[in-house]
C-alpha cells in the first residue's frame, strides 16, 4: 500500500514543482511616487519561466525586460532613465505585490478582466 501511494504521489510532487505563477493577464494599482498616487497598469506574459510585458503610467509605457518567473516569485527589469533596475514580485493569485527598485516599496496589483 505504502509502495503504490509513493508511486502515485511521485509524479504528482514533481509536476507541482514545476508550475509557474499564471501572471499572464492586467494588474492594475496605485504607487506613492515623490508623495503623488500614481495609477500603473502592468499588462504581462508568461510563458514557462520567461515574463514579459509593459507597465502603463498617466507618463507612458515602459517594456519589462529580463523577466524570470520561479514559482510563485517574479523579477523584472525597468528602464525608466539612468539604466535598468530589477523589481521583484509575489504572486498570490488574484494579486500581485511588487517592491519597486524606483522607490523600494511594496505596492498590491490586483488582476482586471481583459
Amino acid at each position: 500500500m505504502k509502495k503504490t501511494f509513493l508511486s502515485i504521489a511521485f509524479p504528482f510532487v514533481i509536476i507541482m514543482a514545476f508550475v509557474t505563477a499564471d501572471l499572464t493577464g492586467t494588474w492594475k494599482g496605485t504607487v506613492s511616487y515623490q508623495g503623488t498616487p500614481l495609477d500603473l497598469t502592468y499588462k504581462l506574459k508568461a510563458e514557462g519561466s520567461v515574463l514579459t510585458g509593459t507597465v502603463t503610467s498617466p507618463y507612458g509605457e515602459i517594456p519589462l525586460t529580463d523577466g524570470k518567473i520561479s514559482g510563485d516569485d517574479f523579477s523584472y527589469k525597468i528602464d525608466i532613465g539612468g539604466g535598468p533596475r530589477e523589481s521583484k514580485g509575489k504572486y498570490y493569485g488574484d494579486s500581485i505585490v511588487i517592491t519597486s527598485a524606483v522607490t523600494g516599496l511594496s505596492n498590491t496589483f490586483k488582476r482586471v478582466p481583459e
